[in-house]
């Protein structure tokens, strides 16, 4: 398949993740954005020669987020989960807690927007912190996973 020369490739490298207006920082991986389109399958009477394809449901993948923590950005990510846990105490219903949006944009080797993926009332599912020993000299690794109502 023959690229536009005016093409700008997405660099699977180069993403961002912006939880309402607050920047979460950089991230190594981002996994999940997947999409599943779920239906069942009808047989009628009197119809032989193929089955009736019913929607259900639309489902989407957990996102999942992994980096080496730096000071600034982890910092970022801790409280934002310290205001999303105050919210969810201070609210006297579920209802209370506002939904928050989430986009993750994908980048060309420029900087310039290739895609983006608006997640809706998104929540955080886990976060994980790194693994401690004494005795290693590994990079301290941390990863949030968010759950969401979609992106289309």
């Amino acid at each position: 398949m023959a690229l536009d020369q005016e093409a700008r490739l997405g660099m699977a490298m180069r993403f961002r993740v912006v939880v309402d207006d607050i920047d979460l920082g950089g991230w190594a991986t981002c996994r999940g954005l997947q999409v599943a389109f779920e239906s069942s399958q009808l047989n009628e009477g009197a119809n032989y020669e193929y089955q009736t394809i019913l929607p259900e449901r639309v489902t989407y993948s957990p996102i999942v987020l992994t980096r080496a923590m730096t000071q600034p950005d982890s910092a970022q990510v801790q409280r934002w989960l310290s205001q999303v846990v105050s919210t969810w105490y201070d609210a006297t219903s579920p209802s209370d807690y506002s939904a928050r949006t989430a986009r993750i944009t994908l980048l060309d080797a420029y900087g310039t927007e290739v895609a983006s993926w608006s997640l809706r009332s998104i929540y955080p599912r886990r976060w994980g912190g790194p693994d401690l020993n004494a005795n290693g000299n590994d990079v301290a690794y941390e990863t949030l996973e968010l759950i969401h109502e979609g992106f289309l």
